[in-house]
Parts: C-alpha cells; structure tokens; sequence
C-alpha cells in the first residue's frame, strides 16, 4: 500500500508539474517557456516497476474503453443519419435542417465524448492542469500559430496531391468525382446563413470540446508515463476521430503541436484559441464561397457582377493571398522551430521503462485492441456502417 501510494503521489505530481521539468528538456520553442522550473519528482526505485506497470494497464484499459464507446457512438450516428434526414424532410427551411444536421452531428462527436472523458476517465474541468486559464505565456504561445498554420497546411497539400496521383494512377476510386474526395468534411452549407451556423461549429463548439478530449481527458491520462507518449498518443486518437484519410495526416500533425503546447504552458487555453484559428480560415474560406458572387462566378467565370459583388470578390482574394503567404512563412518557420527542439524525454517517475516497451503495452490492451479495429473500418470500408444501414433499410 505504501509503494502503490508512493506512486499515486508522483504520478498526481508528474501531472501537475510534468510540463515544467520536461520544459527545460524539450527546449524554448517559439519562445514558450514555463511559469516555474519546479523540482523534478524523485526517481522511482525498480521494487515500485511493478505497481507503476499495473497502474499503467489500468490506465490504457481505462483508455481503451473510452475510445470504443466514443467509435461506436460515431458509427451508430452515421448509420442513424438517414433517419435523421427522412425525420427532416417535412422540415421545409434549408437553414433549420442544415442547423439541426450540425447539432447533431456537433451532439454526437463532441459533446458527448465529452461527457463520456469526464466520467470514463475521470476527468473535468475542475482537475484541469491550468484548465482553460490563460497563463502567463499566452502570446507567446498564440505566436506560433504561422508556424502551426503552415505544418497543417503543407501535410494537407501534400496529401491531397498523393491522393489525387493515386486517383489518376487508377490505384484509388473516388467514385467518378475527385472534388467528393476532397470536400472531407461533407459539410457543404447550402446558403449564407448557413455557412454562418457552420462558422460556430468549427470556430468555437469543435476546438472547445474536441481540446478537452483530447488536449485534456487523453493527454492527462497518459502524461504521467512520459509527455512524448501523451502527445503521439493523443494526437493519433485526434487524426483518426476526424474519420477519414484524407484529414488524419493533417490533424495528426496538428494534435501534436496542440499537445506541446499544451503541456508547455500547463493550460488548455492557447491550444484551445489556436485550434479555433485554425479552423476558422476554413469557416471564413465557405462563408465567401457561399456569397452570391463567389458562387456566380464558379458557375460563370464570366459572368457580370455588381459593384458589391467585385467588392466581395476583391476580399476574397485578398484573404486567399494572406492566407497563402501565412501558410507559407509558418512553414518555413516551423522548420526553425524544429530544428531547436529537443525529444521529449519520459518524466523520471518511470524513467527505466521505455517508450517502444509502453506503446505495445498501451496497443496490445484489449480494449485498445477493440478501439484499433473500429478506427480500421472507419478509415477504411466503414462496414459497421453499412451494416446498420441495412439494418434500418436505407442500404
């Protein structure tokens, strides 16, 4: 009882003060440094091996369960959603259902995962690390979001080029219509007001929530076992919550920056504004592609347009260009960033134990093991899906 108390003591304190010893370890990158150096937490002996390890499984089962409730719940939603839209059809205002399409989808993906990291993993806002407080270092910390903006952007590029060389190549089907492929995240606003409503989804409920999960409930839960461990993992579960292949590079890439910055100012706030940044350049990118002028001219090239219309026309390309050299000065200062940091080093608490030695663990957990199959079929043929699909008679 006294060792498993020991650790349960050093663990709660890695936790609290993890960032702030491993800081010094991972380098000042962008400038964040932590509020306090702090102690580093005495180094447990190898006699107390075994209790960490046993709370460690216990923790990656804790996980594990987690991840497959929230997957199910993602597969039993898409699968339900036809009913949803026959339920919709008498509905006859395009906004309200639109509305009412993201609510649920926002209810499903993000508040209640939420609910289930606050209970599954025992986790809320009152035992937040820093919570959504912003700390001391907060510009600093919002500095960086070129250098962020340019990573998530370039991977995304990237991946959109190799998908679409695959489709030419004929090695993938996109079904006849590459543009399908692209459009990810299948929330296409059919109108300006629309597109005003998605605006708060992606900008201030998705970086809120989907922080708290991940950034929060599953970062914690792992960051007593190392940081460099806390961040991949969170960041892989972030990627492939997206549920499609064609965002997991990119969010992967985005889970990870997060996750630093995170832990390096021991608070869920800078991660949380510079999460609603970044999707807020994609928010503004469909309300301009929702006006009447951006969409006379796709249909058009050229076709005549008012003097209001030239005027949106002018912003709009305006932003396009801003965002462009945004993306391509924060890549390059990304590569400066990361030729400065460090690996992040596992917290001395169970320092003996390796990282590769941790991540099979944490995999060959049945309940992970549960959770890798269900992220297979959702980034794959989506069987599950179909299988409620046919269940209910929408197939």
């Amino acid at each position: 009882m006294e060792q498993e108390s020991l650790y349960q003591n050093a663990a709660q304190n890695a936790a609290d003060n993890g960032s702030a010893y491993t800081e010094a370890q991972v380098g000042d990158v962008g400038g964040i440094s932590s509020e306090s150096q702090g102690e580093r937490p005495p180094e447990e002996t190898n006699a107390n091996s075994p209790n960490i390890m046993k709370s460690y499984k216990a923790d990656c089962l804790k996980l594990g369960f987690f991840l497959t409730v929230t997957l199910l719940i993602r597969v039993v939603a898409s699968g339900l959603s036809p009913l949803l839209g026959s339920a919709l059809k008498s509905v006859e205002s395009e906004s309200l259902v639109y509305a009412i399409t993201l609510l649920y989808s926002g209810l499903c993906l993000q508040i209640i995962p939420s609910i289930l990291a606050a209970v599954m993993l025992k986790y809320s806002l009152k035992n937040l690390c820093g919570g959504f407080k912003a700390p001391k270092n907060t510009k600093k910390a919002l500095a960086n979001f070129p250098a962020l903006y340019g990573a998530g952007m370039m991977i995304n590029i990237t991946t959109m080029g190799v998908i679409l060389l695959l489709w030419k190549l004929g090695i993938i089907n996109t079904g006849g219509d590459i543009s399908d492929m692209m459009n990810s995240t299948g929330l296409n606003p059919p109108n300006f007001g629309s597109s005003f409503v998605l605006f708060v989804l992606l900008t201030v409920i998705a970086p809120f929530f989907e922080e708290f999960i991940f950034r929060g409930a599953v970062l914690r839960t792992l960051q007593p076992y190392g940081n460099g461990l806390a961040i991949f993992v969170s960041a892989f579960c972030f990627g492939i919550y997206h549920g499609n292949f064609q965002q997991f590079f990119y969010a992967f890439v985005l889970g990870i920056c997060l996750g630093y910055i995170a832990v390096a100012t021991k608070s869920l706030f800078c991660s949380t504004v510079l999460h609603s940044l970044f999707n807020s350049i994609g928010g503004i990118i469909m309300i301009f592609v929702s006006t009447e002028a951006v969409q006379t001219k796709s249909l058009d090239p050229t076709a005549e347009l008012t003097d209001g219309q030239h005027l949106i026309m002018t912003f709009y390309a305006l932003f396009l260009i801003i965002v462009l050299l945004t993306a391509i000065f924060g890549f390059f200062s990304m590569i400066g960033k990361l030729k400065r940091i460090r690996r992040f080093s596992p917290p001395k608490l169970w320092g003996e134990v390796s990282n590769g030695k941790k991540t099979a663990v944490l995999m060959l957990t049945a309940s992970v093991i549960i959770a890798e199959l269900l992220m297979i079929d959702i980034m794959g043929k989506n069987y599950l899906v179909e299988c409620i699909l046919n269940l209910i008679g929408n197939k």
